[in-house]
């Protein structure tokens, strides 16, 4: 990508001098502009943008420094840096009048060239930084902006799975159960096999959009981190499943767990889904389950670890993507948004998960938190 040139305004009375300036100052990526006169040097400037002038302090007319103020009261020229050069005395006093009028810096003539060089170059240095600075704000707003658009689509989908889709569907669910409690035997099999046909993915349907609620939420929240506990996070999930898990037959055993920087609501998440999950595809054995944490050199590495039905090899990055249903976990009752949902709190604790076969039977399903700050 072509770099644009810097536009610098040479600005003097006499020819012979502006070609003096010419000759030092002239590189590739710049712009060199000569003025004669401060009220050319006014017009340049409302056309142009400018990384720095070389104003002459004697001209007849409009000196430098009333060419300075003028500069100083518009608005688009206000901050352009100016660097006066003067061949008259230089006291104190116009020292302070020019920097009362803007200057940032003075230079004698005859012009010493390496000193004209160095300073013209810091300022045009700096000009491309903030140039480039200019180009990243607003890159991040517009970013900002299009963020600012994706949670308005997500708020608008967060509404529609809470209200617009949930609403029908408790519909259809509740009025097949009201025809399958009073036709029961009344009607023929086939009929009897597509009402609870319509039950089941009625069910199935609510239990997945109860899941991609959830998974919103998850994206939606803030993500703050903080140290915690994460055993009493355990013992808050397990009590909340504790119905699905005396119903199972489930065994849950843990080692004691570390103090972490994470998210209390993100890591009970994790847990809970993992938990779950390692019921749901328990396969015809009573679910058993062991939770435990190892020290990682960046924080731990926690394991869930089961007895179930496994995961095929070539599955095993596949599952973490929304509604991945691979192998034998296809015939039992899921939405697929569980692991996705799991992935996408791991990400924004600063983490990552993943699973591998255990010796015998089962996965063990690990996943990384960052260690407490203090």
């Amino acid at each position: 990508m072509a770099v644009a040139p810097l536009n610098i305004l040479l600005v003097d009375d006499k020819p012979e001098n502006l070609l003096a300036l010419e000759t030092i100052l002239r590189q590739p990526d710049r712009q060199l502009y000569r003025a004669g006169s401060g009220n050319e040097a006014l017009r340049l400037l409302l056309k142009h943008d400018f990384a720095v002038v070389l104003l002459d302090v004697e001209m007849p007319e409009m000196d430098g420094y009333e060419t300075a103020q003028l500069m100083r009261s518009e608005h688009r020229t206000r901050t352009v840096p100016i660097i006066f050069v003067t061949a008259g005395d230089h006291s104190e006093q116009r020292t302070f009048r020019g920097y009362e009028v803007g200057a940032v810096d003075f230079l004698q003539k005859p012009i010493n060239a390496h000193i004209l060089k160095s300073k013209v170059g810091v300022f045009a240095e700096l000009h491309r930084k903030t140039e480039d600075l200019k180009a990243v704000n607003a890159a991040l707003e517009r970013a900002s902006t299009a963020l600012s658009e994706k949670v308005i689509d997500l708020e608008n989908v967060n509404r529609t799975l809470s209200h617009d889709l949930r609403a029908p569907l408790r519909s259809i669910h509740s009025f097949a159960e009201v025809l399958a409690e009073q036709l029961g035997d009344k009607i023929e099999p086939a009929a009897q096999d597509a009402l609870g046909r319509i039950l089941r993915a009625s069910a199935r349907m609510g239990r997945m959009l109860d899941d991609l609620f959830s998974l919103l939420r998850v994206s939606a929240a803030d993500g703050v981190l903080s140290d915690l506990d994460s055993e009493p996070v355990l013992h808050e999930v397990l009590e909340s499943l504790r119905t699905d898990l005396e119903q199972a037959g489930a065994e849950v055993s843990h080692d004691p767990l570390p103090r972490v920087r994470a998210h209390a609501t993100l890591l009970g998440q994790i847990l809970q889904n993992l938990i779950s999950n390692a019921v749901k595809f328990s396969g015809p054995s009573k679910p058993r389950l062991h939770i435990s944490a190892e020290p990682t050199l960046a924080g731990f590495r926690f394991a869930v670890r089961d007895r179930g039905v496994g995961i095929e090899p070539a599955a095993r990055e596949r599952i973490f993507a929304l509604f991945a249903r691979t192998g034998d976990t296809a015939a039992v009752a899921g939405s697929g948004v569980g692991l996705a949902l799991c992935k996408r709190a791991i990400e924004k604790l600063g983490g990552k998960i993943w699973v591998e076969p255990n010796v015998g039977e089962g996965s063990t399903f690990y996943f990384t938190v960052l260690k407490p700050a203090a």
